[in-house]
């Protein structure tokens, strides 16, 4: 396969220099590395529930306004993934990473400067933040299709590892904000600060994604694909676009596919609000405990890493064994229904909350990994990014409305003096139903469509 025109001046100077100096093995495992570490770097977003506090006490944020961030991030980062998936399978994945660059750092720039200048219009934030979803997506994509490119019968190289370091970016994050110097002299974060070493540091990450994309446009190259494939463990050979366009008509036509997008819809929309409003309702169960909120997403994001990591594992043997892999999703649905339903009962319970946050990282992590590796089993590695894309566009358009829910019922009724997490149970009366939905549909999925088609899975 050759490269396309953008592909290959984007990525002629590191091809040219990297060729003459270095094997394609050894060039092979560097891009892999690297796409982990772009992995890792593309979740820095999640751990917007930390921001809420300083949103809300320096800026003077209402409840709707910080959840109308949220939605700017969960839109520009899931409505994009079906052009991300079409431009990465016509131009590889280095066009994303390039995306990525010129959406993080001048928009992290310009949140530095809103948050240490009272002047700042609203609206502005909200671009900026709706920007650095798009980068967000741009950047796991591009480490995500690499991974998808280097191993792609491999579900636990493809898949679930650069799944799993996305989950470690909160975990590593939340625990570096709690270093004095992001607080400076404030009680809460000052996030001129963090916003501005963000900017930075993605810059520097941009930087080594531009290699690690660069090396995988070699891979297309006749020469290493002729002389290197017996190191695959596939045929990295790409359909011609006559056969691309045929896959693409049978999954627009496929209404597995439809249902597929609507258990995003209902279970990733609502863990996207829970992770957005996790600071608030820590909050309201221990409104003088400062550390709480720190605390409840270490749990969740200790807990989604490490259910990435295991879900991987467990879909490869599942495969071995000729296990369906169903049993996975039906898994997390029924833990991220419990971590729903524990909501409402919490009152003042640190430990309640404290496990609900953890059972919905449990099911969060755990979805984003077997939902990725469904879609690749299904419709195959020819068209995962266009149509794993294609899927990202309803949590974009569900985590919008569940965030507008909450944001309505906290200011409605979370507005009086000491409220507790009694205010807010309508919010996570709704999920609970959504996720008792999204069972129902992905066993319909399953029995309706899958297994009479005798897909392996």
């Amino acid at each position: 396969m050759t490269l396309s025109t953008v592909e290959h001046w984007l990525t002629f100077h590191v091809r040219s220099c990297l060729k003459s100096k270095f094997h394609i093995t050894t060039l092979r495992k560097v891009a892999f590395v690297i796409a982990l570490i772009s992995c890792v770097a593309s979740g820095l977003v999640t751990i917007i529930s930390l921001f809420t506090e300083p949103w809300r006490q320096h800026k003077h944020f209402t409840s709707l306004q910080i959840n109308l961030i949220s939605s700017a991030v969960n839109l520009g980062g899931y409505l994009t993934p079906p052009l991300l998936g079409i431009l990465s399978d016509s131009h590889g994945p280095v066009i994303l990473s390039w995306m990525a660059v010129l959406g993080f750092v001048p928009s992290y720039a310009y949140s530095s400067y809103a948050f240490d200048h009272p002047g700042a219009h609203f609206a502005f934030t909200l671009v900026a933040f709706a920007a650095i979803g798009v980068a967000t997506s741009a950047l796991f994509f591009s480490g995500l299709l690499t991974c998808a490119k280097l191993y792609p019968r491999y579900k636990f190289l493809s898949i679930s590892c650069p799944t799993t370091f996305y989950g470690l970016s909160s975990l590593l994050a939340s625990e570096v904000l709690k270093h004095p110097w992001f607080s400076r002299t404030y009680d809460h974060l000052d996030l001129g600060r963090v916003f501005r070493s963000f900017a930075w540091f993605y810059a520097v990450v941009g930087t080594l994604t531009w290699v690690s994309t660069s090396i995988v446009a070699m891979l297309k190259e006749p020469v290493e694909q002729e002389e290197h494939e017996p190191l695959l463990p596939t045929d990295s050979r790409v359909p011609p676009a006559q056969d691309y366009v045929e896959r693409m008509r049978r999954f627009v036509r496929d209404p597995s596919a439809y249902l597929m997008m609507l258990a995003f819809f209902l279970t990733i929309g609502a863990l996207e609000m829970f992770l957005a409003n996790m600071g608030s309702l820590a909050a309201l169960v221990a409104p003088n405990n400062r550390d709480i909120q720190a605390r409840v997403l270490s749990y969740y994001a200790l807990c989604s890493t490490l259910t990435r990591l295991c879900v991987g594992l467990l879909a490869d043997f599942f495969t071995k064994y000729n296990l369906s892999r169903m049993w996975i999703l039906y898994g997390m649905l029924l833990i991220g229904l419990i971590s729903q339903i524990l909501v409402p009962n919490i009152g003042r319970s640190k430990a309640l909350v404290t496990l609900s946050s953890a059972l919905s990282g449990t099911a969060y992590g755990g979805l984003f990994t077997i939902f990725p590796t469904l879609t690749l089993s299904v419709w195959g590695d020819a068209v995962f990014g266009t149509a794993y894309g294609c899927f990202m566009v309803a949590p974009a358009i569900g985590s919008t409305v569940y965030g507008i829910v909450y944001a309505r019922i906290y200011d409605t009724q979370c507005s009086v003096e000491n409220p507790s997490s009694t205010c807010i149970r309508p919010a996570f009366y709704v999920t609970s139903i959504s996720f008792f939905v999204a069972l129902l549909t992905s066993i319909t999925i399953y029995v309706g469509f899958w297994k009479r088609r005798a897909v392996e899975i």
